[in-house]
């Protein structure tokens, strides 16, 4: 009994020990593989969310204005849009801000 208990516990611990370490075997991953063009999900209609948060704004009504730079926010797709979002919407948070 005592030798099937050793023998059971000796499959277990040789793998293990003799596996390779995670710094090895990470070593054949660190080859730059080329990226594929980013994946379009569907139509890009951040444009309009932003036509409709612009409107917003020059209403003064900021809440809506800011939930809609939020949903452009999260249908863009082209990083350019992506950064006068982000600018539009710090601006309006901005003066959500300062006006409470």
């Amino acid at each position: 009994m005592r030798y099937a208990l050793v023998f059971s516990l000796m499959l277990w611990i040789l793998p293990i020990l003799f596996s390779p370490l995670p710094a090895q075997s990470l070593s054949a991953h660190e080859e730059q593989v080329p990226s594929a063009p980013p994946l379009r999900l569907g139509p890009d209609i951040s444009a309009q969310y932003l036509e409709q948060a612009r409107a917003y704004r020059a209403q003064g009504r900021y809440e809506l204005a800011r939930q809609s730079y939020a949903q452009a926010l999260s249908t863009c797709q082209s990083s350019e849009a992506l950064a006068v979002i982000k600018h539009e919407l710090g601006g309006v948070e901005l003066l959500l801000r300062t006006m409470r």
